[in-house]
C-alpha cells in the first residue's frame, strides 16, 4: 500500500510554477450550469494537454460559511502566457455560469473578466423571476381586474402569498405556478443575502412596482390553523 497520489509526479514537476484556481459558484440561485462538472474539467484538459502547457490537478467541492458549496478546479500551468488565452476561450465557449472566477492562486484578480459576476447573474435571475411572477399574477386575476397587489411573506420556514384587488368583488385564484414562482423568488433572494420578510408587487396594467421590507409584516397572512401532516422538507426550505 502506498499513500502516493497518482498525480504526484505532475505536482512535483509543477513545483514553483503558477497555479490557477477556477471557482464555479452557482449553488441555490437558479443560474444555468453545465449538467456535468466533469465536462468542464474535460474541456480544460483538452485545451491544455495537447500543448503540454499544464493540466487540471484537482476538482473539489468546498463548503462556504453560509452552508453553500463552490466547485473549485485547481489547474497546474507550465506556461501562463500561453495557457491563459486558451483557458479564457474555453470558459467563454462553455458559457461557464455563476460568476465563475479564474484567479492566480493567492490573488483576487479575475483573469477572465469577461465572465459575468455572481451578483450580476443573481440580478438578472431576480429580474426574470419578478417579470414571471407579474405575468402569472395577471393570469390568475379575474377578467374585471385592471390592477392588483400580490403580497409574499417569508420567514425562512414558511411562505405565504395573497393576491388582492380592493375594487373588485371577484377573488383571484392563486395557481400552482404562481406559488412555485413566489417560492423561487424568495429562495433566490434569501440565499443571496436579501432576507426580506415581505414583498409587495403592485401592478396597474403593464406597469408595476415591487417593494421589499425587512420589518415584521403589519398585516400577517394567516397560517393554516391545523398542522400539516409530516412531509419531507420542501425543496425551497431556507433553513
Amino acid at each position: 500500500m502506498t499513500d502516493t497520489r497518482p498525480d504526484a509526479p505532475l505536482r512535483a514537476a509543477l513545483q514553483g510554477c503558477p497555479l490557477l484556481r477556477l471557482t464555479l459558484r452557482d449553488r441555490d440561485y437558479g443560474t444555468p450550469c453545465p449538467p456535468d462538472r466533469w465536462y468542464v474539467k474535460a474541456a480544460i484538459d483538452d485545451a491544455l494537454k495537447p500543448a503540454m502547457e499544464g493540466m487540471v490537478l484537482d476538482l473539489d467541492v468546498l463548503d462556504t460559511p453560509d452552508g453553500d458549496a463552490d466547485d473549485v478546479l485547481v489547474i497546474g500551468v507550465i506556461d501562463l502566457d500561453t495557457a491563459l488565452p486558451a483557458l479564457r476561450a474555453v470558459l467563454q465557449r462553455l458559457n461557464i455560469p455563476a460568476g465563475a472566477s479564474l484567479v492566480l492562486d493567492g490573488s483576487d484578480e479575475n483573469l477572465a473578466p469577461g465572465l459575468p459576476t455572481r451578483n450580476e447573474l443573481v440580478r438578472q435571475a431576480t429580474d426574470k423571476l419578478i417579470e414571471a411572477v407579474l405575468a402569472e399574477s395577471i393570469v390568475c386575476a379575474p377578467a374585471d381586474w385592471q390592477s392588483g397587489r400580490l403580497t409574499i411573506q417569508c420567514d425562512g420556514n414558511w411562505l405565504g402569498y395573497k393576491l388582492k384587488n380592493a375594487q373588485s368583488r371577484h377573488a383571484a385564484s392563486i395557481s400552482g405556478e404562481l406559488r412555485s414562482l413566489c417560492e423561487e423568488l424568495a429562495v433566490l433572494m434569501w440565499k443571496n443575502g436579501s432576507r426580506w420578510r415581505e414583498a409587495v408587487l403592485e401592478y396597474d396594467g403593464p406597469r408595476f412596482t415591487i417593494a421589499f421590507s425587512n420589518d415584521e409584516p403589519r398585516d400577517p397572512i394567516p397560517r393554516p390553523s391545523t398542522p400539516a401532516p409530516a412531509t419531507p422538507k420542501p425543496w425551497w426550505k431556507i433553513w
